[in-house]
This record gives C-alpha cells, structure tokens and sequence, in this order.
C-alpha cells in the first residue's frame, strides 16, 4: 500500500471508547425520564381539575336537594296542622313532593347614572352621546331573632311547585271526611284531584 495512503488512514476516526458510550445512554436515560415526569404531571393536574369541577357540581346540587327537602317539611308540617282540624280526622301523616322551590325575588336600591359627551364634527355637526350606568345593591334589614344579624330584604317570592301530595289518615276510612281532606288539599294549593292521594291509617296494634 502507498504510504501517502497509509498516513490518511491513520488520522481517520477511531471506535469511540466505552465510557463516552455510558455518558450518551445517561443522556438518553436522563431525557426519557423527564418526559414521563411531565405527562404525569400533566396528567395529574388534568385530574384534580375535572375533580374540583364534579365536586363543585355535586355541592350544588347537594344543595338544591337540601332546600326541596326543608321546603317540603315546611309544607307537610303546615298541612298536617290543617287536616288535623277537621272533624273525624284523627291521626294525620303527610308526604310532599315539590318539583321545584320557591324562587325569591331581593329588593334592590337601583341608583342610575347619566354622563353625555358632546362632540362637534368637521361639518359643523353636533354629536351628543350619552352613557347610562346602573348600579344595584340588596336592601338589608334586621332579622328579628336576637343576634341573627341583618338578611337581604325579600320583594317577591314565588310559590314552590307541587307534584302530589300523599294524606294517610284514621278517618280515612269515611267517604265525607276522605272529600273534606281532598278538597281542603286541593283548596291550599290548587292542585289537581290526581295530585292527591288520601289513604286510610292502619289500627294501632295492627300488624296487617
């Protein structure tokens, strides 16, 4: 072989030695493991949003079922007292299913204001624009319990929407007292006879 060729081939690059092989598998270990710490937290984060947001969901919600159910009480206790009047009504139980509570309209103070701008154009024109603002604020008043603090006054308020109403009663049993309780029912709240159910009360002591 000629020599000039022999001294070419030496300066060419020679096998890389074992520990610049370590170092480049570090590297490439090193990058591989980051990536997977990131989509993790990616993914962590994703999930602890979509948690937050069903938990808010369900709050709400747990909250709406919260006020039906008081809503409802309030109404079974009020008609309980009603029935119970009537002649030969004996023992009265009554079950409400509301649809939906009453909404409540707050009383506001409604302050309005008005800035006009005049502006005169190249013809000789005069522009006048006028800017309306509102601001309104609840109307607070003391509630009449001792240390309850001030409550939002309330200027309309909706009657609760009532699906049906169950009465089981002693006196029941008899057709006259069965019409007084359907018609006082229907009277209260203006429902229809469907909406209405009146059953007899068992006898104390009876297990049928």
């Amino acid at each position: 072989m000629d020599k000039n060729k022999w001294a070419a081939w030496r300066f060419l690059p020679q096998k890389p030695p074992w520990y610049l092989w370590l170092a480049v598998g570090a590297l490439i270990l090193g990058t591989i493991f980051i990536s997977i710490g990131n989509i993790n937290s990616s993914l962590q984060r994703q999930g602890a949003g979509s948690s937050n947001a069903e938990g808010s969901t369900q709050v709400g919600l747990a909250g709406q079922q919260t006020e039906l159910m008081v809503t409802a009480r309030e109404m079974e206790e009020q008609l309980q007292g009603i029935l119970e009047q009537i002649a030969g009504a004996g023992r009265v139980a009554v079950r409400v299913s509301l649809k939906a509570s009453p909404l409540k309209e707050y009383a506001t103070n409604t302050r309005t204001s008005k800035h006009s701008v005049e502006e005169k154009e190249q013809s000789g024109a005069t522009r006048i624009t006028t800017d309306t603002s509102e601001d309104a604020q609840l109307v607070m008043a003391r509630n009449g319990q001792i240390g309850s603090g001030e409550g939002p006054v309330v200027a309309r308020e909706t009657q609760p929407e009532v699906l049906g109403v169950v009465v089981v009663a002693d006196g029941a049993s008899d057709p006259l007292v069965r019409a007084r309780f359907i018609e006082a029912v229907q009277t209260l709240w203006g429902l229809a006879p469907h909406q209405v159910q009146v059953l007899p009360m068992k006898a104390e002591g009876s297990r049928s």
